[in-house]
C-alpha cells in the first residue's frame, strides 16, 4: 500500500531536484516567473504520465489549478520547500512514516493545559455533546475512542478525532512541536458543539495534506 506522506515527500523532492538540475544547466533561468513555468509544467506533466501513485493525484490537480490561475503568485516552489522540511521532521531518517504514540498526545495536552486551554479525556462524544467551557480554549477527546484508539504498546491504531474550539493554529503549532500532523475535517460544526473537528491518522498519514504552522517565508 503506498502511503500519501511518503509519496508526497518522494514528488516535492524530485520537483525541487530537477528544477535544481534544469537551473543547473541553463534550461531554465533562476527567476521566479520562470520557476513558477517549469514547476507548473512539471506538475501537469507528472499527471499526464501517472508518475505518481494517485494516493496523490487530488494534490496535484489542486497545484496545477494554483498555478494556471495564479501564475507566479502561487508559489509552488516555496510551499514545495517548506512542505519538504516540514515532512523532514514527521518522517524519520529513511523518510518513512512514524508510528504515533500516546504520549505525544499526552504532551500535546500538558501543553494545551499549559496556555490555559480546558483540555477534556473523560467523556464520550456520542452523537452530539455540549460541552460549557467557561470562556477558555477546548479541546475535547471522546473517552471511548482513546481507549480504542490505541494498542497494548500505546501505539495510535485507528484515526482518532480531536473537537477543537479556539486558535487553530495554535493547536496546529503545539501538535507538530510533538510530530503530531492534525487533518482538518471541520472548523466549527461538529458532534461537540461549537468545536471544529481535526483528526490524527496512524502513522501521521491520511490521504491529503494536513495541516501545517504558517511558512514564516510568507510574512517576510
Amino acid at each position: 500500500m503506498v502511503l500519501f506522506s511518503q509519496e508526497i515527500y518522494k514528488l516535492i523532492t524530485s520537483a525541487l531536484t530537477e528544477l535544481s538540475a534544469s537551473q543547473v544547466s541553463g534550461r531554465t533561468p533562476q527567476n521566479p516567473l520562470s520557476e513558477a513555468h517549469y514547476l507548473g509544467a512539471w506538475v501537469t506533466t507528472a499527471m499526464k504520465q501517472k508518475r505518481f501513485d494517485s494516493v496523490v493525484l487530488e494534490t496535484l490537480k489542486g497545484w496545477q489549478r494554483q498555478a494556471r490561475s495564479l501564475g507566479k503568485n502561487a508559489g509552488l516552489k516555496r510551499q514545495f520547500i517548506y512542505l519538504e522540511k516540514c515532512y523532514s521532521q514527521v518522517l524519520n531518517a529513511e523518510k518513512q512514516v512514524q508510528p504515533v504514540s500516546v504520549e505525544q498526545l499526552n504532551a500535546l495536552y500538558a501543553a494545551l493545559t499549559d496556555d490555559q486551554w480546558m483540555v477534556t479525556t473523560d467523556l464520550p462524544v456520542g452523537d452530539k455533546l455540549n460541552r460549557h467551557s467557561g470562556g477558555k480554549q477546548s479541546l475535547i477527546v471522546c473517552a471511548e475512542q482513546i481507549s480504542t484508539c490505541f494498542d497494548s504498546q500505546g501505539t495510535l491504531i485507528k484515526p482518532i478525532s480531536l473537537y477543537i474550539r479556539g486558535t487553530q493554529q495554535e493547536i496546529i503549532d503545539l501538535a507538530f512541536a510533538q510530530d503530531l500532523l492534525l487533518y482538518k475535517i471541520t472548523d466549527y460544526k461538529s458532534k461537540v458543539k461549537y468545536h471544529g473537528e481535526f483528526i490524527v491518522y496512524p502513522n501521521n498519514d491520511g490521504t491529503a495534506l494536513p495541516e501545517f504552522p504558517i511558512d514564516s517565508s510568507e510574512q517576510e
